[in-house]
């Protein structure tokens, strides 16, 4: 069949192919044209969608089953909650001297103002 299609192509070029088309056969060559590349585009995201459902429930199998999660002491919660104001204050103290010992950049400076 391919050798009978090469040797009809070249019966086609010895006598003058490619023959002027119409408008008409153009635009039937290129909607068949986009349909090939929208059926082959949405073959594609089926393919890629479909290897991706199958690698989803291939890892779901695998997956170890989670051990039920141990409840956090709440002891520590609350000793946490029972700070006194002093040891608040002094904490916020150290936080406000630390951040007045570091050098204060500003990256934006104004250089002129126009008027418009």
């Amino acid at each position: 069949m391919l050798s009978n299609l090469l040797a009809v192509s070249a019966e086609n070029m010895a006598k003058g192919y490619p023959k002027n088309i119409s408008i008409g056969e153009a635009a039937l060559f290129a909607l068949l044209g986009f349909l090939m590349v929208f059926v082959g585009i949405t073959l594609l995201i089926f393919i890629v969608w479909l290897v991706g459902k199958i690698i989803n429930k291939a890892t779901k199998k695998k997956a170890p089953v989670k051990k039920k999660e141990e409840k956090p002491d709440l002891s520590t919660v609350a000793e946490a909650d029972e700070l006194s104001e002093e040891t608040v204050a002094v904490i916020t103290v150290a936080i406000m001297a630390y951040y007045q010992e570091q050098p204060k950049k500003c990256e934006f400076t104004v250089k002129r103002i126009k008027k418009v």
